[in-house]
């Protein structure tokens, strides 16, 4: 009756040897795709743009994290400059208006680009957050659409952390607060200017902490096509 067993046991050893392969060979890819790539940090003023760009340029992150995310894994952590990421200092571009030609030329010279706002102001239908982010997409949209190939355009929503619905979810929950907020008007508006769900990726969190951060950044490398 033993032998069964045995080949029970071995049988999920080797599953889980091969999910952890699956997780490596994914992340070694999505390094390749990264690394050298020139990054274009948009969004108004106090969205976490220099946050981003310090932690990028300075940052670390594991490689794997279990569900829960205040239990993440210690092995394997990368470290972001190794990637050796084209953000110039000047990526962090000022929020005001005025700026959108300063915008245009990063954009135009990116790889990947990210654009930041506050998710957690437009879930709270402030007026003035989805005026901005209205006048923003305009631009972008229109900039996408004058790119062949597109970049591809990662919308990244900071401060959850400050909407309490938000803080009281557990991981499995996470998915439906993404799908309540893309079916938000602005949000429609937003990803129809750059071009629809299949062109840009919408990905929600948090950079309160270090913790928050490297969670925030590890959801949106795993969604860069290799």
């Amino acid at each position: 009756m033993a032998l069964p067993l045995l080949i029970i046991w071995i049988s999920v050893a080797v599953v889980s040897a091969l999910a952890g392969t699956t997780i490596a060979i994914k992340w070694d890819n999505i390094v390749i795709a990264l690394k050298g790539k020139r990054l274009a940090i948009l969004g108004a003023r106090a969205v976490g743009k220099t946050h981003l760009f310090k932690f990028l340029t300075t940052g670390s992150i594991p490689t794997e994290y279990s569900q829960h995310m205040a239990r993440k894994t210690t092995a394997h952590r990368f470290q972001l400059k190794d990637l050796d990421l084209k953000i110039r200092e000047s990526l962090d571009l000022p929020g005001a208006e005025d700026a959108y030609p300063d915008w245009k030329k990063v954009f135009n010279e990116a790889d990947f680009v990210f654009y930041l706002l506050r998710a957690d102001r437009l879930l709270a239908g402030d007026s003035g957050v989805e005026q901005r982010v209205r006048a923003d997409l305009r631009h972008i949209g229109e900039w996408l659409n004058n790119r062949i190939p597109q970049p591809p355009l990662f919308i990244i929503g900071t401060f959850c952390d400050l909407d309490p619905e938000f803080k009281d979810l557990s991981p499995d929950k996470r998915g439906d607060y993404v799908d309540k907020f893309r079916r938000l008007p602005i949000v429609f508006e937003l990803m129809a200017h750059a071009g629809g769900t299949w062109q840009n990726k919408v990905i929600l969190g948090s950079m309160k902490s270090l913790l928050d951060t490297e969670a925030l950044v590890y959801e949106i490398f795993n969604q860069v096509k290799p």
